[in-house]
């Protein structure tokens, strides 16, 4: 009863809270990073569209800070056409921008939509291929939604739309790395084979959309990084420190339902986590 009560208790946290969000303009926490004028602020600053075309690319964007721990959220809307082979993204990262990610060990916790199929991946000082694939349920081209992650030293959870669809957890006493150093966030279109095969150009340009810029996240200072973990930060509490109940409910469900991929159901590739992040 009491988990019950926990459960609907964070419910309405989370949908006072947003409801309450004011509206922060994308020059408030983030800058464009690379493609040119394929990257428009639009609704007076309130809202970003990111183009991709085959002469010139994609765009992204990046924070202006790194941070320590927070719960990380953007609404997006992704390209209305054959998507195959176009990678719409928002994500956390260690890797200062300009510096080579290939090949780089490293951490970084991924949303990603591979054409029209939603991917969560994750490097854990690593190379990643640790990726869960969904069909989600719904559309992602026909309006906004919000798509979260909350990071603190206990777990990394994704979320859609307030529902749990992944969960990372501090596993470090059994051998699997979890950050404690900065990440940044960014978010991007570009074109990659492994999103679907090969780009379809006569349907070009493709147009990403992204609104919600506001932060909720502890700024690394570059002193202390245990500064961040403190519970001040309501996602450092510690009904923050696991999926309540109802959450993980969700995250069976869409598990179960949704998922098409899992990198845990390959041997070569499943770590001693996957036995935990059920």
């Amino acid at each position: 009863m009491m988990a019950y009560f926990a459960s609907i208790i964070f419910l309405v946290f989370v949908l006072i809270f947003s409801s309450c969000r004011a509206q922060v303009k994308f020059d408030k926490n983030y800058k464009q990073t690379w493609g040119e004028d394929h990257l428009t602020v639009t609704d007076g600053g309130n809202g970003v569209s990111l183009m991709l075309n085959e002469q010139h690319g994609g765009a992204g964007f990046i924070s202006l800070s790194d941070f320590g721990s927070g719960f990380f959220e953007i609404e997006m809307k992704i390209p209305n056409k054959n998507t195959n082979g176009v990678i719409t993204s928002f994500y956390l990262q260690e890797v200062a921008f300009g510096k080579p990610v290939e090949g780089v060990n490293h951490f970084e916790f991924d949303i990603e939509f591979y054409g029209r199929n939603f991917s969560t991946n994750v490097f854990a000082k690593d190379q990643g291929h640790r990726e869960q694939l969904f069909h989600l349920w719904f559309d992602p081209t026909a309006g906004f939604h919000k798509y979260q992650i909350l990071w603190n030293q206990h777990q990394i959870a994704w979320f859609v739309d307030g529902e749990a669809v992944r969960i990372w957890k501090n596993l470090q006493h059994r051998g699997v790395a979890f950050p404690s150093q900065p990440l940044h966030v960014e978010a991007s279109i570009w074109n990659a084979t492994f999103a679907g095969g090969n780009v379809d150009w006569s349907q070009a340009p493709f147009t990403a959309f992204y609104k919600d810029f506001a932060m909720n996240a502890c700024v690394y200072q570059g002193s202390n990084p245990k500064e961040c973990y403190s519970e001040k930060y309501y996602w450092n509490q510690k009904q923050y420190w696991t999926l309540t109940p109802a959450q993980q409910a969700q995250l069976t469900n869409h598990r179960k339902n949704h998922m098409y991929f899992d990198y845990c159901s390959d041997s070569s590739k499943a770590g001693p986590e996957c036995k935990f992040n059920q």
